[in-house]
């Protein structure tokens, strides 16, 4: 195997990180093509995740925001995220509606998935 050989191979794996883990086999396989073929294939949702980072670049999430997601994620209701975190149930719902912002959602479960989408949450 050449050097070249090898550049396709973490092409492959790069391209492996970049699709999400539930495509379908078809959309492996002509992403796998498309990247031998030296072509960019990213999946729909990294796609949107690149998109809203290009769009509102000044849209991150707080450390706080991350770490309150990180608390719903485990299923964690707002009394118990205020508990943990040390602060008041308007201040967590405060949170919650910033973070629903700039993830472009408007629930807990969309925020979560979401946030796995863009890998903001430890772990991830």
């Amino acid at each position: 195997m050449g050097d070249e050989d090898g550049g396709h191979l973490v092409a492959v794996g790069e391209l492996a990180e970049e699709l999400h883990k539930d495509a379908p086999e078809s959309v492996l396989h002509d992403a796998v093509l498309d990247t031998a073929a030296g072509k960019r294939t990213l999946s729909p949702e990294v796609a949107n995740a690149l998109a809203q980072e290009v769009t509102h670049p000044d849209e991150q999430l707080s450390a706080r925001e991350v770490e309150l997601l990180t608390l719903l994620e485990t299923g964690a209701s707002n009394r118990e995220i205020a508990s943990t975190l040390f602060i008041s149930l308007a201040t967590v719902k405060t949170h919650l509606i910033h973070i629903y912002r700039k993830l472009g959602v408007d629930n807990r479960t969309a925020a979560v998935r979401e946030a796995r989408a863009r890998r903001l949450l430890p772990g991830r």
